[in-house]
C-alpha cells in the first residue's frame, strides 16, 4: 500500500474510531460541507442527505439506535488520486441493542476528495437490522419504528 493510501487507511479507521466514542465533531470535520451520505434501505437508518447538517442528524440517531458501536475492517480497497480516492471496505459493526448483542456487517462506499469525504454509501445487511428495530421498537424507543430520515427543510438531497 502506498503513502496516499496509508493516509487514507488512516483516515478511515479515525472515523470509525470517531463513532465508536460519539464524537460526531472529530467525524465530520473529515466530510466536506456538501457530501451526500446514503444508507440503502427503508429503515430509520435509510437515508439520502446532503450537507454537515443532515449528516449530523443522521448520526445522531445511529448512536441513538445503535449505542457504543464497534467496527472491524475485514476488507480495505483504496484506489485513485487525492483527489479522487475511492474507498470501498467490508466492515464488521457490533452493539448492543434492546440487552441483545448485535452483529451486522456493511459494505462501505467512499469517495475521497484531498481529505475529504464527499459521497458516503452504505449497503447493511438490511434483514438483521430490521430484526434489531423490531427489538428496539419493542423494547419502547419509537425512533427504531421511525423511517428513513429526509433532508431538512430548506434543503435538498441533491
Amino acid at each position: 500500500m502506498g503513502p496516499i493510501a496509508l493516509v487514507a487507511r488512516r483516515q478511515y479507521r479515525r472515523g470509525l474510531n470517531a463513532v465508536e466514542r460519539g464524537d460526531l465533531d472529530a467525524l465530520l470535520a473529515q466530510f466536506a460541507a456538501d457530501c451526500t451520505l446514503t444508507f440503502v434501505g427503508d429503515t430509520p437508518l435509510g437515508a439520502r442527505l446532503t450537507g454537515l447538517h443532515d449528516l449530523r442528524r443522521w448520526f445522531e440517531r445511529f448512536a441513538r439506535l445503535l449505542p457504543a458501536p464497534r467496527f472491524e475492517i475485514r476488507q480495505l480497497v483504496i484506489a485513485g488520486p487525492p483527489w479522487r480516492q475511492r474507498l470501498t471496505a467490508h466492515v464488521e459493526i457490533r452493539s448492543t441493542v434492546a440487552g441483545e448483542p448485535y452483529l451486522n456487517q456493511f459494505a462501505h462506499f467512499l469517495t475521497i476528495r484531498w481529505g475529504k469525504v464527499t459521497d458516503d454509501l452504505v449497503l447493511e445487511d438490511t434483514q438483521a437490522w430490521e430484526r434489531a428495530c423490531r427489538r428496539l421498537a419493542e423494547a419502547g424507543l419509537a425512533e427504531a419504528a421511525a423511517g428513513p430520515l429526509v433532508p431538512s427543510a430548506g434543503r435538498s438531497a441533491a
